[in-house]
C-alpha cells in the first residue's frame, strides 16, 4: 500500500510540473493570467484521469483477490472514495467544457474594445450554439423515450449524447494519432527525407506569409484612409489601438505611400461604428499572431535543417570553457550518430503501442462472439501491483497522447492553432481546453472497455453505468465506434483522409500538410530566410526596411509561374476559393 501511495504522490508532482511546463511553453505572452490560470486547471482535472482510473482498475482487482479477507468497510470505504473522486472529476470537466471554457474562448476572440461587449458577443453566440443543440436533443430524446419507461431517461439522455459526442472525437482524433505517431517518429530516422520535407515545408510557410502579408497590407490602406478620414473623431483612439498591433515592419511601409492617403474613403465606412473596428480589430489580432507563427516555424525549421546539413563548427568552441565543449561536441554526437536511431526505435515502440490498441479495440468490437477479453485477462493476471500500475499507466497515457495528438495538430488557418515557443492565443488555448475536456471521460470508459472487466467493483463504471441503461447510445459505443476507429486508422495509413481534404478543397482541415512543390525552390527560401535573420541581427533597422520588399520577392511573375507549373495538378484550397 504504501509502494502505491508513493507512486501516486511522484505521478502527481509529474504531472503538475508538466502540464505547468506545457500551459507555460505553448501559451502567448500576451495571453491574460486568468486564461492561463483555467487552462492549467482545467488541463490539470484533465490529465489527472491518467492517476486515477489504474488505481481503480487495481481496486477491482484487489477485491476480487481478496474478497473474504477485507472487511465490508474498508471496501465501502474505498469505493466511496473512489466514486466521489470520479463525481467530482466529471462534473468539474463537465461545467468547464460546456460552459466555462466555451464563454471565455469567444471572449477572447471577439475585436469589442470593452469587455461588455466582448461578453455579449460570447453570450450570444454560445447560446445560439446551445439553443441549436438543445433544440435537436430535445427531440431526438422525445422520440426515443416513446419507448421507454424510466424516470430519468431524460438525465440519461443528456449524459449519453454529451459522451456519444466525446467517443466521437475520440474515434476521430485516436484514429488519426495512432497511426501518425509511429509514422512521424520512423520518418524523422530518415534524414535525407527529413530534410527535403523541410524545403518543402518552407516553401508552404512562405505561400503563408506571402499571403497573410497581402491581407495585412490591405489593412493596412483602410486604417490609413480611415486615420485620415476620422482624425479629430471619437474613432481616433480606436483606429490607433488597432495600428499599434500591426509591425511598423508593414505599417511604415504602406503609410510612406502617400498614394493612399489621397484615396477616398470606402463607402462601407462612411458610417463608421464600433462593430465595423471591432471586426477589423479581430482581423488584426488574427493576421499578427499567424505571421510570428510563421516566423517561429521558420526559426525551427532553420534550426532543423542545420542539424540535418550537419553544419556544426566544431572549431568555433576552441575559446569556450570545458563545460560549453562538452555540451556542444556531445550534441554534435547525438544529431550526427544517435538521433536517427533514437527515431527509429522509439517509432518501434510506439508502433507496438498501437497495435495493442488496436487488438483491444477489435475485442471491443467483436466482445459479442469473444467470452474473454484478452487483454484485461493479461493485464489483471499479473501479480506485482506496482508493475501493473506502470503498465495501465503507460497504455493509457499513451491513447491520450494519440488523442490529444491530434488536437495538437489541428490547425484551422484564422481559427485555431497550436504552436509552442509561446505561440498559442487564449481561443486556441480555450478550444483545446474545451475539447480536452469532452473526449476524456469517453476515453476513459473506451480505455475500460479493452482493459478491464466492467462490472460494480469498478467504481467508473459505477458511476458511468448511465450509458449501459441508455441501450441506443451503448450499441453505438460497443459496435459501431470501435469499427469507425479501425477504419479511421486504415484512411490514416494511406493518407486517404488528407488526400479526400485536398480534393475537394478543404486542405486546411487536413491533419497533415504536404505541399506538392520542388524541394530545389524551398532549399533558396531557407537560404534567404537565413541571410535575412543574420542582416537582422547585425542592423536592425535596414533589416526592417528591406523586410517587406523580400516577402515581395515571393510574389513577383516569375514566383508565380514557378509555383503554378508545380502545382498544375492540386486544387486550390478552400481559402483561395473564398478570396475569389
Amino acid at each position: 500500500m504504501q509502494e502505491e501511495v508513493l507512486l501516486f504522490f511522484i505521478e502527481g508532482i509529474l504531472l503538475i510540473v508538466y502540464v505547468f511546463y506545457l500551459v507555460w511553453d505553448y501559451s502567448a505572452k500576451e495571453v491574460p493570467f486568468y486564461i492561463k490560470a483555467l487552462t492549467y486547471f482545467s488541463w490539470i482535472l484533465t490529465f489527472s484521469i491518467v492517476l486515477v482510473l489504474p488505481i481503480d482498475i487495481l481496486q477491482q482487482r484487489n477485491i476480487q483477490q481478496q474478497q473474504n479477507t477485507l472487511e465490508n468497510t474498508e471496501k465501502t470505504q474505498l469505493q466511496q472514495g473512489l466514486f466521489l473522486t470520479w463525481r467530482i472529476l466529471y462534473w468539474s470537466n463537465f461545467l468547464l467544457s460546456w460552459f466555462i471554457l466555451p464563454f471565455f474562448q469567444d471572449y477572447e476572440d471577439s475585436g469589442d474594445f470593452f469587455w461588455r461587449e466582448r461578453m455579449k458577443y460570447s453570450i450570444k453566440k454560445n447560446l445560439l450554439i446551445y439553443t441549436v443543440g438543445l433544440i435537436l436533443g430535445i427531440i431526438i430524446i422525445i422520440l426515443l423515450a416513446l419507448n421507454s419507461d424510466s424516470s430519468d431517461y431524460i438525465t440519461n439522455s443528456l449524459i449519453g449524447l454529451a459522451n456519444f459526442f466525446g467517443l466521437f472525437l475520440v474515434v476521430l482524433l485516436l484514429g488519426f494519432g495512432l497511426v501518425a505517431i509511429p509514422k512521424r517518429y520512423l520518418k524523422e530516422s530518415k534524414e535525407e527525407e527529413v530534410l527535403d520535407k523541410c524545403y518543402k515545408d518552407s516553401v508552404y510557410l512562405e505561400e503563408q506569409r506571402t499571403e497573410k502579408g497581402y491581407d495585412i497590407e490591405e489593412i493596412c490602406k483602410t486604417l490609413i484612409i480611415l486615420e485620415d478620414s476620422y482624425t479629430h473623431s471619437e474613432f481616433q483612439v480606436y483606429i490607433s489601438k488597432i495600428i499599434a498591433l500591426i509591425p511598423p515592419v508593414y505599417f511604415d511601409q504602406i503609410k510612406q505611400q502617400n498614394i493612399y492617403r489621397k484615396k477616398e474613403l470606402p463607402s462601407e465606412y462612411q458610417n463608421l461604428n464600433l462593430k465595423q473596428l471591432g471586426s477589423l480589430h479581430k482581423s488584426v489580432k488574427q493576421i499578427v499572431f499567424d505571421l510570428r507563427r510563421i516566423n517561429t516555424k521558420f526559426d525551427i525549421l532553420l534550426n532543423k535543417v542545420k542539424k540535418l546539413e550537419r553544419q556544426y563548427e566544431i572549431d568555433s568552441i576552441e575559446n569556450q570553457n570545458l563545460f560549453i565543449k562538452i555540451v556542444i561536441k556531445a550534441q554534435y554526437i547525438w544529431v550526427n550518430y544517435f538521433r536517427r536511431y533514437y527515431n527509429k526505435y522509439i517509432g518501434y515502440v510506439f508502433t507496438l503501442l498501437s497495435v495493442i490498441l488496436m487488438f483491444g479495440e477489435f475485442q471491443v468490437l467483436m466482445k459479442q462472439k469473444i467470452d474473454i477479453n484478452i487483454l484485461s485477462s493479461v493485464i489483471l493476471s499479473i501479480s506485482d501491483t506496482t508493475f501493473t500500475n506502470i503498465i495501465l499507466l503507460v497504455l493509457l497515457t499513451y491513447m491520450m497522447f494519440c488523442v490529444y495528438y491530434g488536437l495538437f495538430s489541428m490547425k484551422i488557418s484564422g481559427l485555431i492553432s497550436f504552436n509552442n515557443k509561446h505561440n498559442t492565443d487564449a481561443p486556441s488555448l480555450m478550444f483545446g481546453s474545451v475539447n480536452f475536456g469532452r473526449v476524456s471521460f469517453p476515453l476513459c470508459y473506451n480505455f475500460l472497455q479493452m482493459t478491464a472487466q466492467l462490472d460494480k467493483s469498478n467504481q467508473f463504471f459505477n458511476f458511468f453505468k448511465r450509458l449501459d441503461e441508455f441501450s441506443v447510445f451503448d450499441s453505438t459505443f460497443t459496435i459501431i465506434l470501435p469499427l469507425m476507429l479501425i477504419i479511421m486508422s486504415l484512411c490514416n495509413f494511406f493518407n486517404i483522409g488528407d488526400r479526400v481534404m485536398q480534393a475537394i478543397g478543404l486542405g486546411q482541415f487536413a491533419f497533415q500538410e504536404s505541399p506538392q512543390v520542388l524541394s530545389s525552390l524551398g532549399k533558396e527560401i531557407l537560404l534567404k530566410e537565413k541571410q535575412r535573420k543574420n542582416s537582422k541581427s547585425t542592423s536592425n533597422e535596414s533589416s526592417q526596411k528591406s523586410s517587406l520588399l523580400e516577402l515581395s520577392k515571393y510574389t513577383s511573375p516569375k514566383y508565380i509561374e514557378t509555383q503554378d507549373r508545380v502545382k498544375v495538378n492540386q486544387i486550390r484550397n478552400f481559402d483561395e476559393i473564398l478570396n475569389i
